[in-house]
């Protein structure tokens, strides 16, 4: 089954609270993804994360209702 990239930016206005949120993304098996950087008194950090090809197809309430109408 092949994964999915999902791409997040991080911001906060201080440094130490950039750094925690980078820290829970990592402890949650995120990846950084290229340097911190700052602009306008904000700073901030891009990560990566990795999620399943979920295949599997389910029906939505629409489609079920469609399917009711049609027998």
């Amino acid at each position: 089954m092949s994964q999915q990239n999902v791409f997040e930016l991080l911001s906060a206005p201080y440094p130490a609270e950039l750094s925690e949120a980078v820290n829970t993304k990592l402890a949650q098996g995120w990846q950084l993804f290229g340097h911190p950087f700052a602009d306008s008194g904000e700073f901030y950090q891009a990560v990566v994360g990795r999620l399943p090809d979920d295949k599997r197809l389910r029906k939505s309430t629409a489609d079920q209702t469609t399917a009711q109408g049609q027998q």
